[in-house]
């Protein structure tokens, strides 16, 4: 059986015209037929999609190869550990008593055309300066003197000959000019001086400080020089600040998770009482606020129209450059009136038009609540979900970074030329796209590297005095980006197909609530249990052929966001008509994507009732969409309203009543950060639990809508909707009103 095979398909698929009522041969076939030994979930299934499946095994097999093969060429010591001139790695090897990379001139890191709104510029280049590996970053600040300074304390490369006078050592660039008073941060040397401060140190040096262009350094290079040291530090003191207020409450900020999972639990258990409510006065409000709005525009009108001085003139200056004057007009507030009055006409008649839907929609949250409390482990249940993902996105990001760092060290040439600005000559610091080979001992990266930087005059060009080459970055084949891009598609085949497995478990354990004619005695001892054994066994390949629909796309999403960035590399800018292709590809694929998630949704519903291949359950659940497609709406949108309603009160009750908690705790640094850690927690776990009651909604609407088409109440076809709901339909099972008779 293919991935999209037919199966032991036998029903036939009918369709009638959209909208509630069908036909026999409409456009979206006929309704299901009476199955009298059908009662919910079939038992008696066979395996579907299973080449999908064959295929899903092998392609895990192949995440499993590509991370053995990560990590027998990556090196994530590359990324963790920072990396000097000569490719080593300081803390690690021969350099472990030298943990942190120092800088020799800050001011070469600054690009030429600096853009202080764009950092990510300052990343992308290559600091063209001297970096060395030392054992502690700077304590002081200082010019290295020829006369008064400590040669000994002075940082110097490598291959720096000590015994050479300090001015020797200064002018051959063996050592830095000067050091700034400095914090290790993730391996830097970071300067604490900043501000004024630097510029005020540097003037009273009388210093010829020049930056990468070889001109001297103005207020504007070392404000912008300093300003991102600042914020890294900040950052720094942030970060510790935040950590050991988490440390000072992390048993209250457990209770505030369990906190909000009460909390949740106790909404949907309210809902069956609440939700007419709360749909009803939400409108009642919507329609009385336009009602408002229409009767406020009708008295501005008139007051206006009382003054008989107010005209609308419709020029061109009028509307461009006098918009404020528009509400002294009567016509304004006509033009105002006229349309809430529009609005509010066409909302009501809507009303009246689908009240009966909406009660439909309301009666079926309430079933779902009553669902849910009948069988509590559903609600946590997606904690097994949730530990597969986290497993999940643990393994893709460190397969990731052992394939990110699975190259081989390139080095580039940088040359320092002569240059003579006002009178006084200087060295301009420029990095060239030549490769070159820093030191023949080189073998891979995490080998230890000696002797000296190559240091060369180039004949050609007499004003290059030195070229020196240097370590640049860590350069893949395109056999490793191959790797990643597979690695990247396996994570959302993955991801989704867990998606997928969660949702078709729980339609699976729901449906079997619903086709159960007594609820209190023929539900299933262990429905859920029943329901993922089943889509183990059975649909493990219509799951996998699902998710991989929407892995596809998702990636040719990913694949449109790289030519966009490829497009804008080197700050270019993309063409009017590449722009405008882009975002109609994106926006596109963003539909398709919405799209198939809804379907394949409603198609696992349909694989978890009755055992069919993705192809067919997914067709069966579109057509049977399509036959009451405006109950779908309503139900769509009354559903995502009070869903939302849901998670809003609950994380905001918390947010409220965390901040009044942690308001009075003096102890803390930040008294936000629980407040804002908690609401985070509380908004993912309310969606973890609404979106079981989401899925709950959707499986007993299209269950109720098959219970709809397969029945009439008769004695040998009866509904096994809830009175409620045959309340709303204005229908009754033929025994239970041959009872109220008698």
């Amino acid at each position: 059986m293919g991935c999209c095979g037919g199966g032991n398909e036998t029903e036939t698929v009918e369709m009638n015209k959209v909208g509630d009522a069908s036909s026999e041969n409409g456009k979206y076939g006929a309704k299901r037929g009476h199955d009298p030994s059908f009662a919910g979930p079939i038992k008696n299934r066979s395996c579907t999609d299973v080449i999908c499946c064959i295929l899903f095994v092998l392609f895990t097999v192949g995440m499993v190869a590509v991370g053995v093969i990560a990590f027998m060429w990556g090196d994530p010591k590359k990324i963790l550990y920072p990396t000097d001139s000569l490719g080593n790695m300081c803390g690690y090897g021969n350099y472990k008593s030298r943990p942190n990379l120092f800088f020799f001139d800050l001011m070469e890191c600054v690009p030429k055309n600096f853009d202080p709104f764009n950092p990510t510029a300052v990343i992308a280049q290559k600091c063209p300066t001297t970096q060395i590996c030392v054992s502690s970053c700077p304590q002081k600040n200082e010019f290295y003197n020829p006369i008064t300074s400590n040669k000994s304390q002075m940082y110097c490369k490598y291959s720096a000959d000590r015994t050479q006078s300090i001015s020797t050592l200064l002018s051959s660039k063996q050592c830095a000019s000067y050091v700034l008073s400095s914090e290790a941060l993730l391996g830097r040397c970071i300067p604490t001086l900043i501000g004024d401060k630097v510029k005020d140190f540097f003037n009273s040096q009388g210093s010829g400080l020049t930056n990468n262009e070889g001109k001297n350094a103005t207020q504007d290079d070392i404000k912008w020089a300093t300003i991102a040291q600042a914020a890294l530090e900040n950052l720094k003191n942030l970060g510790e600040r935040i950590l050991a207020d988490v440390q000072a409450v992390q048993w209250w900020l457990l209770a505030g998770m369990g906190i909000a999972m009460l909390g949740c639990l106790i909404y949907i258990i309210l809902m069956r009482w609440l939700a007419g409510i709360l749909v009803w006065l939400t409108t009642y409000a919507v329609l009385t606020l336009i009602g408002f709005g229409v009767y406020y525009c009708w008295t501005q009108y008139k007051q206006l129209a009382a003054l008989d001085n107010s005209d609308l003139n419709f020029s061109k200056d009028q509307f461009t450059t006098n918009l404020s004057s528009m509400k002294e007009k009567k016509e304004t507030w006509m033009a105002g009136g006229i349309i809430l009055a529009c609005l509010l006409l066409i909302l009501v008649l809507l009303l009246l038009a689908i009240r009966k839907r909406i009660a439909l929609a309301v009666q079926l949250i309430k079933e779902g609540s009553k669902a849910i409390t009948s069988m509590m482990s559903t609600l946590f249940f997606p904690i097994i979900p949730f530990i597969l993902q986290l497993i999940l996105f643990v393994w893709f990001v460190v397969v990731l970074l052992f394939l990110a760092t699975s190259g081989k060290p390139v080095f580039s040439e940088t040359t320092q030329e002569n240059v003579t600005v006002n009178g006084t000559s200087s060295i301009k610091a420029r990095i060239s796209s030549t490769l070159c080979d820093a030191v023949s001992a080189i073998n891979d990266a995490s080998q230890t590297v000696s002797g000296q930087v190559s240091q060369y005059t180039n004949a050609s060009q007499p004003n290059l005095t030195i070229s020196t080459c240097s370590f640049d970055k860590y350069q893949t084949d395109d056999n490793v980006l191959r790797l990643q891009v597979f690695h990247i598609f396996g994570w959302f085949w993955l991801l989704n197909f867990i998606i997928a497995f969660g949702q078709c478990v729980l339609a699976g354990a729901f449906a079997s609530w619903y086709w159960a004619w007594d609820k209190k005695k023929d539900v299933p001892t262990l429905p859920l249990i029943y329901s993922m054994g089943r889509t183990l066994r059975y649909h493990t390949g219509s799951l996998a052929f699902g998710s991989l629909i929407i892995a596809i796309i998702q990636i040719i999403r990913v694949m449109l966001e790289y030519v966009e960035y490829k497009l804008k590399a080197g700050g270019r800018e993309p063409t009017e008509l590449q722009k405008f292709f882009l975002k109609c590809m994106k926006c596109c694929f963003w539909c398709l994507e919405k799209f198939m998630k809804f379907l394949n949704k409603n198609a696992y519903i349909e694989i978890a009732v009755y055992g069919k291949n993705f192809c067919t359950s997914a067709k069966n659940a579109f057509f049977l969409l399509m036959r009451n497609i405006v109950r779908v709406a309503v139900l769509d949108k009354v559903t995502d309203f009070l869903l939302f309603i849901g998670k809003l009160s609950v994380t905001a009750a918390m947010g409220v009543g965390s901040f009044y908690f942690f308001e009075s705790q003096t102890s803390l640094n930040y008294y936000l950060t629980p407040i804002i850690i908690l609401v985070i927690g509380t908004w993912c776990v309310a969606s973890a639990f609404f979106g079981v009651y989401e899925m709950a909604i959707d499986t007993l609407f299209l269950s109720f809508l098959e219970d709809s088409e397969r029945h009439d109440g008769t004695p040998e076809k009866p509904y096994y909707m809830s009175p409620q709901l045959l309340k709303i339909l204005g229908k009754k099972n033929k025994d239970d009103e041959d009872e109220e008779k008698a």
